[in-house]
């Protein structure tokens, strides 16, 4: 059955293929009469888009001309220079900018807490040394002939010394050093030169001390009072260190002093502390005028190589501005 319909279809081909080739002249000559009506359109469809670009030019022209206009270009053309330069930027150094910029906050830096004073530590491999400006307080210096025969609390605490004194620190009020703390410190280059002739200490290295520790004595709201002692006690909060130039409370029992001359030896009085810093520096008969000597006393009060730094540039910023 299905193969007598198969026959059948295959023997209709050739009819229906010739009433196809008869029916495509027509179908082609409708083709041709329709062409050129749908160019006419096609052109007309142009024509229209054509003008109504141009009015949109024109519209844009105007706008542009108008007050709003101009600002708008200048905003648009500024915010792209922005963009490109930061594109341009990013492109050629990648790791520049702020932490911010890429997505991270910077960690905040931890407060700088008061550094101890250590047990004497060996010097290897030191950085090249350095010696704080020279310079001398004004007022009265012991003569290297009185230093043999007049006791060093006498000459610190003689009459003419704190008047000396005072009216040195206040002369010098712009190093932003609180003047009850810089007698302290000119009274210990008094009191050294007498107790230790050949140490040549100065006070700016007493001072570069003081602020690196405890920022002379005013660290977190504390305060020098006259009588030299510290508002509230100082202690240090990692090891126990007292006073504004932080001994470890070993150290102080062997180093203790009595810089006032009031009968007492005190780590939170700054007369004390500094006469005993000075004392420590001192010892082994160093020679602070020496830059391996200056450094050495550094070191042995505290063995760390930012330490030593901080202290040096302290001092030697004391001692230049001091002297101009």
């Amino acid at each position: 059955m299905w193969f007598a319909t198969l026959l059948r279809r295959i023997a209709a081909l050739p009819r229906l293929a010739l009433k196809a080739l008869r029916r495509s002249p027509r179908l082609l000559w409708r083709a041709v009469k329709a062409t050129p009506r749908a160019l006419r359109l096609g052109a007309k469809g142009v024509w229209r888009g054509t003008k109504a670009t141009g009015r949109g030019l024109r519209a844009a022209y105007r706008g542009l001309r108008a007050p709003a206009g101009r600002l708008s270009v200048q905003v648009v053309l500024t915010v792209l220079a922005l963009a490109g330069a930061l594109a341009a930027g990013w492109l050629v150094v990648p790791g520049a900018g702020p932490a911010w910029s890429f997505g991270t906050e910077p960690t905040p830096e931890a407060a700088e807490t008061p550094l101890a004073l250590s047990p004497e530590g060996a010097l290897d491999a030191a950085p090249a040394p350095g010696l704080p400006a020279d310079t001398t307080p004004v007022g009265d210096i012991l003569d290297p002939t009185e230093a043999a025969t007049e006791s060093p609390t006498s000459a610190a605490t003689s009459p003419a010394g704190p008047t000396s004194l005072d009216a040195w620190a206040a002369d010098l009020s712009d190093l932003g050093i609180p003047q009850r703390a810089l007698v302290a410190y000119g009274r210990g280059e008094l009191v050294s030169a007498a107790q230790n002739p050949g140490c040549n200490l100065s006070w700016t290295t007493l001072a570069g001390i003081g602020a690196t520790e405890t920022t002379h004595g005013t660290i977190d709201g504390n305060q020098i009072q006259a009588d030299g002692t510290t508002l509230t006690d100082i202690i240090g909060p990692i090891h126990g260190e007292w006073g504004p130039m932080q001994f470890l409370p070993s150290t102080w029992e062997h180093w203790k002093a009595d810089g006032d001359g009031d009968g007492e030896s005190d780590p939170h009085d700054i007369d004390d502390a500094v006469t005993a810093a000075a004392n420590y520096l001192c010892h082994d008969n160093r020679d602070m005028s020496r830059p391996d000597g200056w450094y050495a006393a550094l070191w042995s009060y505290n063995p760390r190589d930012d330490y030593v730094k901080k202290v040096f540039d302290r001092a030697d910023e004391y001692g230049r501005k001091s002297t101009t």
